[in-house]
């Protein structure tokens, strides 16, 4: 089961023994807008149903996240569905929904990874947990290879629903604030802010 074992935010806390501090991770924001080609794919993701997560997952998340990475593709390339197997003793192996990763496009993923999200249907505290535990093996995944980074930023989205958590040494930051579809602009200058801060 791997990381689908962390069932919500509180249990990764206390099983990877990380301090949560709530707070406003992004005071300033500046927003990207979407492109033509975004706000038509979403429009028409918006024409069938989205039921689950696999059907938000493709229709909206991804949709967005290639977006931000398109945009950095000289530094950043954008990953779905690949394995991260750190300790599976610990819950701390499986596929992971999303990463971006800081280097140009590679056919295998490679470190350090930068961002994480995770997709979960309805229930955004299951995916924060989940997610949390990701950004801790991505943390370890980093130092393992040679390549550690002061934090890893990550987000639960629901696909209408989306919260960043930004992960450094054993204290978790959890943003005040939840985003939502409706503020297309202001997720993508969130993410455009966090892969600036690696450039």
């Amino acid at each position: 089961m791997g990381y689908s074992n962390f069932k919500n935010l509180r249990q990764a806390l206390e099983r990877l023994d990380i301090e949560e501090i709530d707070v406003n991770l992004f005071p300033a924001i500046e927003p990207v807008p979407g492109s033509a080609w975004l706000l038509q794919t979403l429009a028409l993701a918006d024409q069938m149903p989205l039921t689950n997560e696999k059907s938000k997952s493709e229709r909206l998340i991804s949709p967005i996240l290639l977006e931000v990475a398109l945009s950095f593709k000289a530094s950043i390339t954008l990953y779905s569905g690949e394995d991260l197997y750190i300790d599976e003793k610990r819950d701390l192996s499986g596929a992971c929904d999303f990463f971006l990763a800081k280097h140009p496009k590679k056919q295998v993923m490679q470190a350090p990874i930068i961002t994480l999200a995770e997709a979960k249907d309805e229930v955004l505290d299951y995916g924060q947990g989940q997610c949390a535990a990701q950004m801790y093996a991505a943390q370890v995944f980093n130092e393992q290879k040679g390549k550690p980074q002061p934090f890893i930023y990550g987000c639960a989205v629901t696909g209408g629903d989306w919260k960043f958590m930004k992960l450094a040494g054993r204290q978790l930051f959890l943003d005040s604030k939840t985003y939502y579809i409706s503020e297309l602009p202001t997720i993508l200058g969130i993410f455009h802010q966090i892969i600036k801060l690696y450039l």
